[in-house]
């Protein structure tokens, strides 16, 4: 049987630069974090064009208390049928974690979006069962950020990822 899994929800896509003590204390000077620099001041500083010349760029659903209050994760059938909804109580039975760029001086910036961030299809010789579930979770900049970056099914990545559309909704400066 052929399933479609869609992810929906709040997140963002986070450019995360690598700084020197020299950045850092400029980017502090001027309260980034606080939005109080302009994009092309920004870029001055970094040294860059725009925000995709980033050291790493990661894509994510918003990781909440109960994994369930930022994303949505529907499934349906071969017919386009819904079979299966999450709710606000989803509770993923197993969580793979992973760290990055928590070691170092780093300036992340989040674009938040709202919408559908991926589409999958998953073929199984049985029924889909919800409890197989599983979210991949990375923790940036020493746990400031938190993005789940990824759904497996019984343990195992799900061949095919589509992304899907999402709307941005502004930016978040967060230095480390």
């Amino acid at each position: 049987m052929k399933y479609k899994i869609e992810v929906s929800g709040r997140g963002g896509e986070s450019f995360i630069f690598r700084l020197t003590e020299e950045q850092r204390e400029k980017f502090s000077d001027a309260d980034v974090e606080s939005g109080n620099m302009s994009y092309e001041e920004i870029c001055e500083v970094l040294g860059v064009e725009d925000y995709f010349s980033c050291n790493e760029q990661i894509m994510g659903l918003y990781n909440g208390k109960n994994h369930g209050e930022h994303l949505l994760v529907e499934v349906f059938d071969e017919h386009d049928n819904p079979i299966w909804s999450s709710t606000e109580e989803l509770d993923f039975q197993e969580v793979e974690e992973s760290y990055e760029c928590n070691d170092g001086n780093f300036l992340l910036i989040e674009d938040y979006q709202k919408g559908l961030f991926w589409r999958y299809e998953l073929e199984l010789e049985e029924e889909f069962n919800s409890d197989l579930l599983s979210i991949k979770i990375v923790e940036l900049l020493d746990g400031m950020s938190e993005l789940i970056t990824d759904i497996k099914y019984n343990g195992q990545s799900i061949d095919y990822k589509d992304y899907g559309d999402t709307s941005s909704k502004g930016y978040n400066y967060l230095l480390l």
